[in-house]
């Protein structure tokens, strides 16, 4: 069993990035600088050709980051791809899947440190009830279907392989099948399995501890809140954070809608068409308000016609690069339960819950519905009325301290050397100049 090399003084120490394409390699990218600095080398490799990122390069970088696809190994298993890139470490974005599972069972076995780094804030999502959407029956059939090619002919043999290789007892394999059942029908689990668990986790934010050790069996000292990066993403700096607050909101004709991708998962929407349809009535509701519908669209939408066709259709497309500063000129913002539906309530805006139409069973976590200025919103024509409610009663020494509780350690812009510092601290490198492990900055205002 390989140990991995402490930090000398000598050559960087080498990490390495795993993930399932390159749709998520920008969540390392903005790593590179702060690993560096820390004498820390990081690299990705991915599985994309294996269905989800066909037609990349076997190898390339992108933003500084060096990336490889599992087929420049050839037809080498995760074994062999250990031993040919000899990591000090690893990093995850994510651990629930069999393909990330199986990789670090082979960490463990050669005792690789490893660190999962969640990839957005969880308790937005009401996670602790299982399944936080609604699974729609036909959507999630088709996904299913969509994905079982790759699973027969690569994941599941990967993690099989995986299982006999790190002599995995009989409850594994019994899990194992579990999860395949649990999955096909779009059910998350409460309690992930044991070989989801890596030595160290950083969460964005602290609401997102308890979940971690919850769901991953974490003693409390492994989790680390590091800071939300989507802050920085979206040129949220600490002096606007809370600046709505002070102001009221009724007088601005725009309105948000922050998108999640819904229907890219199986959840609520059975087609695009349907999810369209569902925007465009938002549009006509809001309309007949004297709003007009400002529409934040997820990243996956990049791979439909979903946004071609609602520019056709009038609905103004915003980019992430103005989301905040049009989400200041708005009333308010209606959110699906993500990581970017804390950005509104960050700023002290009102809120408004997404719980119409397809979405009347959408649930939300904690994080968002203690947000004070928070609202369901189950008749989109209600929304002129949500917005006076918030006015009426602003609530504004709450929605601070909400504020304070759920922004995370600030600045965010120190996340990546926060998240370096946990590697340096495992690996017994010098800690970076910020973003120590157990930074807690915080709002005074």
């Amino acid at each position: 069993m390989r140990r991995a090399r402490l930090w000398r003084g000598e050559a960087p120490l080498k990490v390495l990035g795993f993930d399932n394409w390159t749709g998520g390699a920008h969540l390392f990218e903005r790593l590179v600088p702060a690993f560096s600095e820390t004498g820390l080398d990081l690299a990705l490799l991915h599985l994309g050709s294996w269905g989800n990122d066909p037609g990349r390069p076997t190898e390339e970088t992108l933003g500084g980051l060096r990336i490889r696809d599992i087929a420049y190994y050839d037809r080498a298993g995760y074994a062999q791809i250990l031993d040919v890139e000899r990591p000090d470490a690893v990093l995850f974005m994510s651990t629930d899947t069999f393909a990330h599972r199986a990789f670090n069972r082979y960490c463990r076995l050669r005792g690789i440190p490893t660190v999962h780094v969640f990839h957005g804030l969880v308790q937005v999502q009401a996670v602790d009830g299982g399944t936080p959407y609604r699974v729609n029956a036909l959507a999630q059939a088709k996904y299913a279907v969509s994905k079982l090619s790759k699973a027969l002919t690569h994941v599941w043999p990967a993690y099989a392989g995986a299982l006999r290789d790190t002599g995995a007892a009989a409850t594994d394999w019994l899990r194992f099948g579990s999860d395949v059942f649990r999955g096909a029908l779009g059910r998350w689990t409460t309690v992930s399995a044991d070989d989801a668990r890596t030595d160290r986790c950083c969460v964005y934010v602290g609401a997102d501890v308890d979940y971690a050790l919850g769901k991953y069996g974490f003693v409390a000292e492994d989790v680390i809140p590091v800071g939300n990066p989507d802050l920085a993403r979206f040129g949220l700096t600490a002096e606007r954070v809370g600046a709505g607050i002070a102001r009221t909101h009724a007088q601005a004709a725009d309105v948000m809608y922050a998108d999640t991708g819904l229907m890219f998962t199986g959840c609520v929407f059975t087609s695009a068409e349907e999810f369209v349809r569902h925007m465009l009535d938002t549009r006509d509701a809001l309309a007949a308000q004297g709003r007009k519908l400002v529409f934040k669209p997820h990243p996956d939408h990049r791979r439909s016609n979903v946004l071609g066709t609602l520019a056709e259709a009038g609905v103004d497309i915003c980019g992430n690069d103005e989301f905040v500063p049009r989400l200041e000129r708005c009333c308010a913002c209606i959110v699906e339960p993500s990581t970017v539906a804390v950005i509104p309530a960050l700023l002290g805006m009102p809120v408004a819950l997404a719980k119409y139409g397809s979405l009347r069973d959408q649930s939300f976590g904690p994080v968002m519905t203690s947000y004070p200025r928070a609202r369901e919103l189950r008749d989109v024509r209600k929304l002129d009325a949500l917005v006076h409610d918030v006015d009426a009663r602003p609530q504004r020494e709450a929605a601070m301290a909400w504020i304070r509780e759920n922004a995370g350690p600030l600045p965010a812009e120190d996340m990546p050397r926060r998240v370096a510092g946990v590697f340096a601290s495992l690996l017994g490198a010098p800690l970076p100049r910020a973003g120590r492990p157990n930074d807690e900055a915080c709002l005074t205002g």
